[in-house]
């Protein structure tokens, strides 16, 4: 839906109008966060992409940035504006079950105008915890988002609508649509790679953000090389010139910057939502095990909600899902009389409160892909048991690991850190560079240990656990079903690594 559609319905959240600078480009933006969508640690190459390759050379490095789990985008793209997890934010998947908004099916979150309908009748809780932006405007300082990606992307990103937005299907406040007409022209149309989408994006955070707003913090988004590579595959031909194009992008924000002046006073993060696999898809789909239930469940992404047959329902959901090799990490609430030793209340299942996934809105069940470490033609690790071509979503630590390069006045230099840090942390960390408390709400911790004031990186304690779900011997229809989950922890702050499925079919005893 587009913007102007949107703000007919009057479902967008008040948005106050930005000033228009008085003195040129805004000497106060401090800090810019780049997001390239799906882009793989590894891809960086000094051939593949130069640009960010040399700008991490003069900054920081991460081997160790985290999505959070769902790794889909907008699961992320909300823990990025409210440094939060989805058990505190609320966006549980790229598609979610609000039976208060619809209770007959799940809402997809990339689009916007759904969003904004979905944000009205919550009152204005669709996020759940407070925002970056509103936090920024309690201190007088604004907010930017330039998106290349879907309208429900850019919606969360900025914070629910709370932050001026500059996408091809989504400009808020409306006021500024005459403004992005005139300055940048129609938007193109989506392609693959989405090339002129993505210099859309850049030349909006430029044109109009800097040389025209008075703009403190400014998110740039990236829809390459996820864009492209879903339906292209990893290290394919289109999706590593899609890569390349990205990189040329970054390299024009980053000269626009210099030629206005700011090159010298700007923190720059470049962050991924998450990393990608190739999709294997040996195993009979995942959609065909939760068919069996269709009368009785509604499923949003990953998520299952038990519609009818209460308990009944979701222990024989959790057999089904351990018994079938396509899937692996099982998750469910943890028993009420609990503890937090991160196991689910059926047996084989680790709990939501493991993971950061116990939200109110929470299903009754959740589940991973299963995963292997498996290379494909084009020699990249990491492969799941999920139809398609390549995408993400799961517990693999392919899907998971996920980018974070950063440069700039406050940033160490040629430092390389493999200190666990994830998506959450990103918004404590701009509120610390801009002198502003963090939410109480806020899950991720500021990552200290990147900046020039702080510890450095190998100085920091890095704890590590496990918990392990056994139903081998519990639940006959298991198959000796067995899940590992990987965890860190960092001053408190934890960290999901992975999780390491692994069934032992048992076989009958021999006769004697």
């Amino acid at each position: 839906m587009a913007a102007a559609g949107i703000a007919v319905l009057g479902l967008l959240r008040p948005t106050s109008s930005p000033a228009i600078a008085e003195e040129g480009p805004a000497a106060r933006l401090k800090v810019v966060v780049v997001i390239f969508d799906g882009l793989r640690p590894d891809y960086i190459t000094a051939a593949r992409m130069p640009v960010l390759h040399a700008f991490g050379q003069r900054g920081v490095v991460s081997s160790a940035h985290h999505s959070l789990f769902p790794t889909v985008t907008r699961v992320n793209a909300s823990a990025l504006v409210t440094g939060a997890s989805p058990g505190r934010h609320g966006i549980l998947d790229n598609v979610i079950y609000l039976p208060r908004v619809d209770a007959e099916r799940a809402l997809n979150t990339g689009d916007g105008g759904v969003m904004a309908h979905a944000d009205s009748v919550l009152g204005g809780s669709l996020l759940s915890v407070p925002t970056l932006p509103a936090l920024l405007r309690a201190r007088d300082r604004r907010m930017i988002v330039a998106s290349a990606g879907s309208s429900g992307s850019a919606y969360l990103l900025a914070g629910a609508g709370q932050a001026t937005t500059l996408n091809a299907e989504l400009t808020l406040p409306g006021s500024l649509e005459g403004m992005t007409r005139a300055v940048l022209g129609d938007p193109p149309a989506d392609a693959s790679p989405n090339l002129g989408l993505n210099a859309r994006a850049v030349d909006a955070l430029l044109r109009i953000g800097v040389d025209s707003l008075d703009t403190d913090v400014a998110f740039l988004w990236l829809s390459d090389p996820d864009h492209t590579a879903h339906a292209a595959g990893i290290g394919s031909t289109l999706a590593d010139s899609s890569i390349r194009a990205a990189d040329r992008e970054f390299g024009r924000l980053l000269d626009g910057l210099r030629g206005r002046g700011l090159g010298a006073g700007v923190d720059v993060f470049v962050v991924s939502d998450h990393g990608f696999s190739t999709h294997a898809g040996r195993d009979a789909p995942i959609t065909s095990v939760l068919a069996r239930f269709k009368d009785r469940v509604t499923t949003a992404g990953s998520a299952v909600y038990i519609r009818r047959g209460g308990d009944t329902t979701r222990a024989a959901v959790v057999r089904a899902l351990l018994a079938a090799p396509a899937v692996g990490a099982v998750f469910t609430r943890a028993p009420a009389t609990g503890g937090t030793d991160g196991h689910g209340i059926e047996s084989g299942s680790l709990s939501f409160e493991s993971i950061g996934w116990d939200h109110a809105r929470a299903g009754d069940v959740l589940f991973s892909a299963n995963w292997s470490h498996g290379r494909n033609a084009a020699g990249f690790a990491g492969q799941t048991d999920q139809a398609g071509v390549a995408g993400h979503g799961t517990t693999s630590p392919h899907d998971i690991s996920a980018t974070l390069v950063a440069a700039g006045p406050h940033v160490r230099v040629g430092v390389r850190s493999a200190v666990p840090s994830s998506n959450a942390d990103i918004a404590p960390t701009l509120l610390r560079l801009l002198g502003i408390a963090p939410a109480p709400s806020m899950t991720g911790r500021a990552l200290l240990e990147l900046l020039r004031d702080g510890p450095e990186p190998r100085s920091v304690r890095v704890q590590r656990d496990s918990v392990v779900a056994d139903a081998s011997k519990s639940t006959p229809h298991a198959t000796g079903y067995r899940t590992t989950l990987y965890r860190s922890r960092v001053n408190g702050t934890r960290y999901v690594d992975s999780t390491r499925t692994i069934r032992a079919t048992r076989t009958a005893p021999a006769r004697r």
